[in-house]
């Protein structure tokens, strides 16, 4: 086999591989049409409505996503690996992990310098479970202002806002 054959089987079979990788953000995108699936997107000048005290923050979002399934229904098991195999391939750190009587949460990031550039949360309880995408330039102290202090069992307050 020539050089040039063995480089162009190199290249099809990385390209395929690097088409082939998803983020969270696609996984999650096939469930926002389902029944029993609340999706909520936000873009652009978000934090005004989202910031709790109104005060100054040195933070930026430009785009909030959230899947909420209720009843217990959840993403299938496949899924599940493949978001655990995108935290893992990006180096997302797991910022909190926390089991309490009435819900389950994990917040992974992606941290850019000062700020975190992209965050994925999960929050299961009884009634739903919700999947968190924010990205922008984000401090992570600022999240309990804009109502997503998940170390608290406040941690879905941001939900009550949006669904008014």
């Amino acid at each position: 086999m020539s050089l040039h054959k063995y480089l162009l089987i190199i290249i099809v079979a990385f390209s395929g591989t690097v088409h082939a990788q998803k983020n969270i953000d696609q996984v999650l995108r096939k469930y926002k049409n389902d029944g029993g699936v609340m999706n909520l997107n936000f873009t652009g000048e978000v934090l005004n409505m989202l910031n709790e005290n109104k005060s100054k923050l040195k933070s930026t979002i430009d785009v909030v996503d959230v899947l909420i399934f209720e009843n217990k229904n959840d993403i299938n098991a496949s899924d599940k690996i493949k978001i655990k195999d995108v935290l893992s391939r990006d180096k997302f750190d797991l910022m909190i992990d926390i089991k309490n009587k009435t819900q389950n949460v994990k917040l992974y990031a992606l941290e850019d310098g000062a700020f975190l550039n992209k965050i994925y949360a999960h929050v299961n309880s009884p009634e739903m479970n919700a999947y968190f995408v924010l990205s922008g330039k984000i401090i992570f102290e600022e999240l309990a202002k804009l109502g997503m202090d998940f170390q608290n069992s406040n941690g879905l307050k941001i939900l009550d806002k949006v669904k008014k």
